[in-house]
């Protein structure tokens, strides 16, 4: 795996696209086939998780807004998770906290959800 590429994992109806360290233009491409293949399989929740993540710079932010309004469009739910104080508060002042739902980690998620 290259510093750029989006994994998949999931688990049901739980989908997660694990984010790369650096979330750049060039994180597209792999992010939108994980996505897709995540929607594909039926899932209904989609978790973006950034705990490897230390850098968005502004194509990573539009990357992500892309990929939380296709999400919520299609009638997903989404959760963040791994963020740094810095990036949650980025991702509350460009609006992404009003479509999706910011947690500290992939256990709080799962607790939330049950």
């Amino acid at each position: 795996m290259t510093s750029k590429e989006v994994t998949f994992r999931q688990d049901s109806n739980l989908g997660f696209l694990d984010f790369p360290r650096d979330v750049i233009a060039q994180t597209r491409e792999s992010a939108y086939a994980a996505y897709n293949q995540l929607a594909i399989n039926g899932t209904e929740i989609v978790a973006l998780n950034f705990e490897a993540s230390d850098y968005l710079n502004s194509a990573g932010i539009g990357l992500v807004i892309s990929l939380v309004e296709d999400a919520t469009r299609a009638g997903r739910e989404v959760y963040a998770y791994g963020l740094s104080s810095h990036y949650r508060k980025l991702f509350s002042m460009v609006g992404l906290t009003e479509r999706l739902t910011l947690v500290p980690n992939e256990q709080a998620m799962r607790e939330q959800l049950q």
